[in-house]
């Protein structure tokens, strides 16, 4: 795919984001509020960051921060290869974990993830995505959903292609595909 930045639409606003962020994290407090008062937030980078943040300032709860950086893309497409290049760097074990992803698609790398987390036996692992892609038959659970799309590629507030355009405050597409 030629990447034109000049051919950026935008999907979701600023406005828009704020509003399905805020969403999110009504459910996640109401969720955990009535269970337990802490939790282990683990941002999947590098898409994930700006939504991490943006959702953890939200909640009413205590949060321990946590980060993994797991790859399977290469440009547009997944290369069907995890590669696992930063891990968790404390014990889940007895924790009350949320997993923040920015998309979840073809669902390769979060499950490798999921079930790595689950084999370090927390009391409870959740999902939140900020978004959704409908077109694949990904088999991952997910507990908090933002937003559901198409097959579009989309960049911006945190998803680029080829490590640029993270740094975009909406989220677009490129016009024409």
């Amino acid at each position: 795919m030629l990447f034109d930045p000049a051919r950026i639409e935008v999907l979701y606003s600023e406005e828009e984001l704020k509003k399905i962020v805020n969403g999110l994290a009504e459910k996640i407090n109401e969720y955990y509020s009535p269970i337990t008062d802490e939790i282990t937030a683990v941002c999947i980078l590098k898409g994930s960051v700006h939504f991490y943040s943006d959702l953890l300032k939200r909640l009413n709860l205590k949060v321990r921060y946590n980060f993994v950086h797991v790859s399977s893309y290469s440009g547009a497409s997944t290369t069907g290869r995890i590669r696992v290049k930063t891990w968790v760097d404390e014990s889940v074990t007895n924790r009350y974990v949320l997993l923040v992803e920015d998309i979840v698609d073809t669902g390769g790398t979060l499950r490798y993830i999921i079930n790595y987390i689950w084999k370090q036996k927390p009391a409870d692992v959740k999902l939140v995505s900020l978004f959704e892609k409908t077109i694949h038959d990904h088999g991952v659970k997910i507990d908090f959903t933002g937003e559901k799309i198409g097959d579009q590629f989309i960049v911006g507030y945190g998803l680029d292609y080829e490590e640029v355009c993270r740094n975009l405050p909406y989220v677009g597409y490129l016009k024409g595909e």
